[in-house]
């Protein structure tokens, strides 16, 4: 069984290096600032052909989202780093209701890490 696990993992390690140009899938993530909002998010291009991340953010608590505000990384087929980019969430993010959003990016990558990195619940009074 063991190596059975060690050959498929082998199997997936070989063909995401040898086919980095595979066809893009929807990702979640959850907030690193805090679990009750989370995100789905796919990398894309627009009309023009630039790099763009598109997705929705998600708000499972009983309060409003606003001001939600987004780190994307870019990486190199080695998992470096190449850039970074801060995308903001239009409007608030009603509770338990969705909100989509797009991040333009200044540097295609062969993958992406995106990040909820802050935002204030729309505490009223």
């Amino acid at each position: 069984m063991y190596s059975a696990k060690v050959t498929l993992l082998s199997l997936v390690l070989v063909s995401g290096t040898l086919y980095p140009q595979l066809p893009a899938i929807a990702l979640s993530a959850t907030s690193s600032a805090d679990a009750r909002v989370r995100l789905d998010w796919e990398p894309g291009t627009t009309h023009l052909g630039s790099p763009v991340i598109r997705g929705w953010v998600y708000n499972d608590y009983g309060q409003a989202a606003k001001d939600v505000r987004l780190l994307v990384e870019t990486a190199d087929p080695s998992g470096n780093v190449i850039a970074r980019d801060i995308g903001f969430v239009r409007g608030t993010v009603a509770s338990n209701d969705r909100t989509y959003f797009e991040v333009s990016l200044k540097t295609k990558g062969a993958s992406y890490q995106v990040t909820i990195v802050g935002f204030d619940w729309n505490c009223r009074g």
